[in-house]
């Protein structure tokens, strides 16, 4: 939803979901409360995108990052349960919105997913 949104429109098509980290359990019968964003774009895609559709040369690509907060309205509190990463490509378009970070957190969380990400693209050259 959060990425067809960014784009305005529902043609996309998924790629991966990449790092999922478990920060603590969610047991059965709690609130779930799920924030979204999209962490940086690529508009001109990269080499993973040629990968994924062959001839069909570089696609944009989208990363989104997706938060699983356990909430207690009872205590006003919540604490982070999950983090997933999931990547898009658009194979309908040549390109798309840039992404820019407003504030220093937003900044280290987009610079971070991107050296993660090129280290991933390190680890299997032939994908």
């Amino acid at each position: 939803m959060c990425m067809n949104r960014f784009i305005g429109d529902k043609h996309c098509r998924f790629l991966e979901v990449d790092d999922i980290s478990f920060e603590s359990p969610v047991d059965v019968g709690d609130l779930l409360v799920f924030n979204s964003r999209v962490i940086y774009t690529l508009p001109e895609g990269n080499d993973v995108t040629e990968a994924y559709f062959k001839d069909l040369g570089k696609h944009p690509l989208i990363m989104i990052e997706v938060e699983a907060w356990v909430t207690e309205p009872e205590k006003v509190k919540a604490r982070l349960s999950n983090q997933f990463y999931f990547t898009f490509a658009l194979p309908n378009r040549d390109t798309c919105r840039r992404v820019l970070p407003s504030n220093i957190d937003q900044a280290r969380r987009m610079a971070q997913r991107m050296a993660a990400d090129e280290e991933q693209i390190a680890l299997h050259p032939n994908k």
